[in-house]
Order: structure tokens, then C-alpha cells, then sequence
């Protein structure tokens, strides 16, 4: 089998387990065959890519690489085992310790290091670990194609011969230089838009899931005027455990009682929502009294912001497609823009969200699933218009040529579908470094500023429903600050609040909560996850994915409208379906394989008035996905045909479902997926009770194993 790719949409994370369990031989084979990351993978994960830099001349053995984590490595073993990488490979391991995403990727810009190495799994459960890497000087991720480089230096490498090489990198332990550079970064009243006067007379109740914005968010948010209630700041409870933005994605509205005693008992920070809510009742007005959430993940760059209704005395979840659009009405109402602004988003977000900026005056593109998607837009609209500006200023032929040829070679590889970021920051690099050679510093320096400049920039902001918002900020003080584009949730919370609190109705307070729970007109969208999935069973080619596409064409033949199959380069395994009128895209149906997670998702996005017609799509499809795509050796997959075998015939207490004996399984992770997640299960009181979407997955499981029996 010939193997393209190991990492998913962000870097590469899964289950981690130690090299001693395991019982592969070497960390490659733990991670092809067991499906596990050993502490042994991210030694040789992160030697790989440092021998990548160094091959490729895009680093030297005196340069420096930036590693941080967030703090679900309780043992320590993963972190040190990635630092030793980072050093066996001879560079300097510039060790920031607990720190959110971006004030990681913020230092290795500041320090300007070969290379960012950040340690999460972001909001994926604590048994997951992973690694992102940003790559020095431009801040982007990686793409496609330096993913698949990566992957073939992991698999071509001896783990045996690497055991025994010699440490020869230096470490520093810069913590507390990183940790200050980014408060005095969010301290900048340029890189966010709020006011101390905005915070007047409102209560925030922040969750930090207990991850890497825990030990650091007090001394980010001291604002006078401010009532700030901090909860789930404890990593010992458990990194993203009832807590952060996860377990709210998909939902717009959650009621008290799902609060008080059900769906979402035991989330502390709704409770104290909800609690803070009902006590600032009697003095709400249009600005003061209102009671709001910032939630973050477990890595801190992304954010979905929370309001207590007490009108309807629920909480309303604003996610990021709604605090996009928020601060681009902002943006376009604060700056004056030379051209049409760019606002970016990806292929899960509603369609009507798209629509609604372009009625606000802005130009939209739609990306595939992940921020680095959209950081490739912010940087390429950036450099466009530094290069831009740069041929305004100059008369030199050489400068002229090299410029055109950069922007065009940049051209040839998006034209190709080729994406690679470290071509596209050593594309960059060249041309800044001759700049500098012709000793031209100051224009190299102005168009750096120029850039810093919101409406010089076309690129305004991007963001994924999920809670990435990205918008410019500027490293670095007074005019010569540089440009700096990524995923930052407390950025994305202080900015959306400012937008909220300068963009609200002049109206009376029941209209306010109406219009915040949906300040454009929203379309049907609906996510319907699939976990413990065989991914391949998704390739194109597939016999199970043909079947998927026949099926989806039969459930899709609604009179006077065409459907298309769309192939996106970006991310060819996803199967996308549009459903045109007159070519005016009036739906879009699509199955993906997580990049992040073990499971696939169900996507269905249209017109409102469509809903009625995804639902009956979605009842037909979300079974058979259900049924067909679910991997026979997985171990949860098995733990969960347990469960539903123990339910069949009646209610049970969780100690009642013979789980106690399955090895190396959450019970509280595995019972929460199939619950609150595919809704296979439902618990009422202390009895958990098997659903009708259950009993359906169940059926075909045992239609399944007599085949196979019978077949054997």
C-alpha cells in the first residue's frame, strides 16, 4: 500500500500511547498499524522536519525552532521526546512550555525561528495528542505537499539509527519572553478592537477548557469596567472535559433545563452562565446587564462567544460564522477600504453567511476545511500587496522582473493544485533578501507598514464556523510592525464583542437577543457525525464510496434543479455535491473524512426553504453512513456494538453495559460520542436507553457478522 499522507487538516494528532504498550517495534508501525502516536513518533516527527529545513537550505544549524504544548501531556514524555527530536536533528530547541497557539506561533515570528512545533490536539479528547507546525517567517502551516515530503522522510527513516544519535542542539527555556511578548501583543490596542468603556456593566464567564489559555487568560484580560467569572482554568480536571467549544459545535440554542439536568449538566461554565444571567435580569438595558461567554478551545484559537437570553432564559451560541460576519460589518464600517474587502470562508460554513457579507459590500471565496486554508489567503492577498506597492515605488528593471516572476511562479502553483508552503516562504525570502542586498530597507520596511494597514490590504478577515476568525494584526511596535495573520480565540473574542456592542440595534432589549442569535437571515445546516470510521473506505475509486454517490444522486432529483459533483484540489477525498437553479448554488451536500478526529461527517448546507427536503436527505444518508462506514477493528467501534448489544433488550445503569473489562476505553468519552454526538444512545435519570438511529446501526452490525460468518 503506498501511503501519501499521515497528517489530516491540521498537522498530525490521534490516540498516543507509550512505546512500551504498544506492540509494534517502532513508531511508524504503532502509528500505520495500531493507529496510536507513541512518544517515539514525536521524536522522529520532529527530527524529520527539522532535517527538511536543513536539507532543503532553508535553515542552518544555528538557527532556532520554537516547541510549546498545551498541558494534556501529563507525563511529560511526549514534550521531551519532541524537544529531543528538535535537538538530535543539531538546531536549538527554543522550549516555551504551556502556551496557547498563537503565542507560540507569535514567538517563532518574533525570534525569527526556522520553525514553530506546537503539541496538541486542540479540542479533540484528552487520550489524543498531536503536532501543528508553523513554518518561520511566514507563519504558514503546511500544505499538501510539504505534508506529503514529511510523510516519506517519517516512513524512510531507521527509529533504530535515530535511538542512537547523538543530542547536539542546544535548549533554551524562553517561557516567560514568550508568555510576555504575547500580553504586550494583545495589550496593543492595534491588534484587537475592544475598549475598556465596551466592557461596561457587562458579566463574561471565560472557559478556557482547562488547556493552555488556563494559567494566562487572568493577566490577558485586565480591563477595568470588567466583571470577568473564570472557570475551567484547572488542567488537572481534564482538558476539554465539559468544557470549551467542542461540545457546542452544530448548536445555536441551549435551554436552562439542558443546563439544570440534562444534555449539558455538569458544564460549568454554563451553569455559571446561566446562574450570572438570571441575577443580572431586573437591570438589563441595551448595554449594561447582559451576561456573555467567551469559550475557548483546548489550544486557545478558537472561540465561539456565549449571551444569556432572559427573555427566553436560555443561552444563545454564537459561532464563528456569526462572529465573522459581526466584525466584518465592523471592518467595513471603521475602515476605508480602496478596493472591495476579501472575506474568506470554508465549505461547512452557512451559504447564507456568504451572501449576507456580499450584500455588506465584500468579495467572498470559499476554501476547503481548515484555517490554513484560509492563513494561505490572508498571507497571498498580503504579499500581493506588499509587491503591489513595492512596483509603485521603484523604477529598477531588476526589482520589476524578480517581483513579476515571484507573483507569477506563486500563480503556477495554485494554477497546479500544488500547494507548498515552504516553497512559498522561500519564494518570499529570496525576493526580501535581494531587497536588502540592493540596500533597500526602507522600502522593504514602508511596504511591511503599508501592509499594516487594514484597508491597503484586501484580505479583511476568514474564519471557519467551527471558530477560527482571522484578521490582521501587527507584530512589533510603531510604523515598522509586521503583518501577522492566525487563529487566535481571545483576538476573536475581544473583537467580536467590540462588534456587538457598536453594531446593536437602537431598539429595545428583546430585539437585541433576537438579532444576535441571527443577524443575517440563516440558512439549513445541519453536521451528522460518524465515529471510529475506516477512512479509506472514502477514497475515491472505492467501491462504498460509488454506492455513496449513487445514492446521494437518487435522493437528490428535486424537480428544475441540476446537481454537480465538485472536486476540491485542496482536499480531493471529500465528496461535494452542489444543487444549482440557473446556476445559483441553492445547496450543497458533502461527506468528509475528519482531518482532526476519527470520524467522518454528513454536511448539508441550503436555502431555508430547503430544510424540509435535507431533512429527508439527511434521514436516508445519515443511516447508511452509520452502517457502511464504521471500522470492524476499532476498538471503540467495538466497545460501542457492545453498548448498543446491551441496550437492545431494555434501559441500563452505565455499570449494567460490560465495559469495564475493555481495555485502554473511555467510558465517559465513548458514551458521550454516542450520545450527544450520533445520538445512538440517550440517558434519562441514571438509565441510559438505546434510540431508533441506534437500533438501526445495530441491525446492520448483526446483518454484517452473519455474512462475514457465513462467508468464513
Amino acid at each position: 500500500m503506498t501511503i501519501d499522507r499521515i497528517q489530516g487538516t491540521d498537522g498530525i494528532r490521534g490516540p498516543v500511547c507509550f512505546a512500551e504498550n504498544s506492540a509494534a517495534d517502532n513508531p511508524i508501525a504503532a502509528l500505520l498499524h495500531e493507529n496510536v502516536l507513541t512518544e517515539e513518533f514525536f521524536e522522529l516527527y520532529t527530527y524529520a522536519y527539522c532535517q527538511e529545513l536543513l536539507e532543503s537550505g532553508f535553515a542552518k544549524q544555528t538557527d532556532l525552532v520554537v516547541i510549546g504544548w498545551d498541558p494534556r501531556d501529563l507525563s511529560g514524555r511526549f514534550n521531551q521526546a519532541a524537544v529531543s527530536g528538535i535537538r538530535k536533528s543539531g538546531l536549538t530547541a527554543v522550549v516555551v512550555d504551556i502556551l496557547p497557539t498563537p503565542a507560540i506561533a507569535l514567538y517563532q515570528l518574533h525570534i525569527k525561528a526556522a520553525c514553530g512545533f506546537v503539541l496538541t490536539a486542540s479540542h479533540n479528547p484528552a487520550d489524543q495528542n498531536g503536532i501543528k507546525i508553523f513554518l518561520g517567517h511566514s507563519n504558514l502551516k503546511l500544505f499538501p505537499e510539504d505534508d506529503k515530503r514529511l510523510t516519506q522522510r517519517c516512513l524512510g527513516l531507521d527509529y533504530d539509527e535515530l535511538r542512537s544519535t547523538p543530542v547536539t542542539g542546544e535548549v533554551r527555556n524562553e517561557h516567560q519572553l514568550a508568555r510576555s511578548v504575547f500580553l504586550a501583543f494583545m495589550a496593543d490596542s492595534e491588534n484587537h478592537w475592544l475598549a475598556a468603556e465596551d466592557l461596561a456593566g457587562t458579566t463574561i464567564i471565560v472557559d478556557a477548557a482547562n488547556g493552555a489559555f488556563s494559567h494566562l487568560i487572568k493577566d490577558l484580560l485586565r480591563f477595568e469596567q470588567s466583571d470577568f467569572v473564570f472557570a475551567n482554568c484547572d488542567p488537572a480536571q481534564g482538558i476539554n472535559v465539559r468544557s470549551g467549544v467542542a461540545d457546542l459545535e452544530g448548536i445555536s440554542i441551549i435551554s436552562a433545563s439542558e443546563i439544570e439536568n440534562g444534555l449539558f449538566s455538569g458544564y460549568v461554565a454554563l451553569q455559571q452562565l446561566l446562574s450570572a444571567g438570571r441575577s443580572q435580569k431586573e437591570i438589563l438595558n441595551k448595554k449594561s446587564g447582559l451576561v456573555l461567554g467567551f469559550i475557548f478551545d483546548g489550544d486557545g484559537d478558537r472561540c465561539f462567544l456565549l449571551s444569556y437570553d432572559p427573555f427566553q432564559d436560555c443561552v444563545l451560541v454564537l459561532d464563528g460564522d456569526i462572529l465573522a460576519f459581526l466584525q466584518a460589518k465592523l471592518l467595513k464600517q471603521n475602515y476605508p477600504w480602496k478596493q472591495s474587502p476579501l472575506f474568506v470562508n470554508t465549505v461547512e460554513s452557512d451559504l447564507e453567511a456568504g451572501r449576507a457579507v456580499q450584500q455588506a459590500g465584500f468579495e467572498t471565496v470559499q476554501c476547503a476545511v481548515g484555517d490554513k486554508w484560509i492563513l494561505w489567503q490572508a498571507w497571498y492577498h498580503n504579499w500581493c500587496s506588499k509587491n503591489e506597492y513595492i512596483l509603485s515605488k521603484t523604477t529598477d528593471p531588476e526589482f520589476i522582473i524578480l517581483l513579476k516572476n515571484t507573483t507569477a511562479s506563486l500563480d503556477l502553483m495554485v494554477t497546479r493544485s500544488k500547494f507548498d508552503a515552504l516553497f512559498a516562504t522561500k519564494t518570499m525570502l529570496e525576493v526580501e533578501n535581494f531587497i536588502l542586498k540592493k540596500s533597500a530597507n526602507e522600502l522593504l520596511s514602508s511596504a511591511s507598514a503599508h501592509t499594516c494597514r487594514q484597508y491597503n490590504n484586501s484580505f479583511a478577515i476568514g474564519s471557519e464556523q467551527s471558530g477560527h476568525v482571522i484578521t490582521l494584526a501587527k507584530l512589533g511596535s510603531g510604523k515598522l510592525g509586521s503583518p501577522v495573520f492566525s487563529g487566535n480565540g481571545l483576538k476573536c473574542a475581544l473583537n467580536s464583542l467590540a462588534a456587538i456592542q457598536h453594531l446593536l440595534p437602537e431598539n429595545d432589549s428583546p430585539a437585541f437577543f433576537k438579532w444576535l442569535k441571527r443577524p443575517f437571515p440563516s440558512g439549513y445546516q445541519k453536521s451528522l457525525p460518524v465515529y471510529y470510521v475506516d477512512k479509506s473506505l472514502l477514497d475515491e475509486g472505492s467501491a462504498l464510496r460509488e454506492k455513496l454517490i449513487e445514492l446521494l444522486l437518487s435522493e437528490l432529483k428535486w424537480p428544475e434543479m441540476e446537481v454537480e459533483i465538485v472536486k476540491r484540489e485542496e482536499e480531493p477525498e471529500m465528496l461535494l455535491l452542489n444543487v444549482l437553479q440557473k446556476g445559483f448554488l441553492l445547496a450543497a451536500v458533502f461527506v468528509r473524512n475528519s482531518g482532526t478526529e476519527d470520524k467522518l461527517a454528513l454536511y448539508l448546507r441550503g436555502k431555508a426553504d430547503l430544510s424540509a427536503r435535507l431533512e429527508t436527505l439527511a434521514e436516508k444518508i445519515y443511516p447508511f453512513l452509520l452502517s457502511s462506514f464504521k471500522s470492524i477493528t476499532n476498538p471503540m467501534a467495538k466497545a460501542e456494538l457492545t453498548v448498543l448489544n446491551c441496550l437492545k433488550a431494555g434501559a441500563k445503569q452505565t455499570s449494567d453495559l460490560k465495559l469495564n473489562n475493555l481495555a485502554n476505553i473511555s467510558t465517559e468519552r465513548l458514551l458521550h460520542e454516542m450520545s450527544s454526538r450520533q445520538k445512538l444512545i440517550r440517558k434519562e435519570g441514571e438509565l441510559w436507553s438505546i434510540t431508533e438511529t441506534g437500533r438501526i446501526c445495530l441491525n446492520h452490525s448483526e446483518r454484517s457478522e452473519k455474512t462475514f460468518q457465513m462467508n468464513g
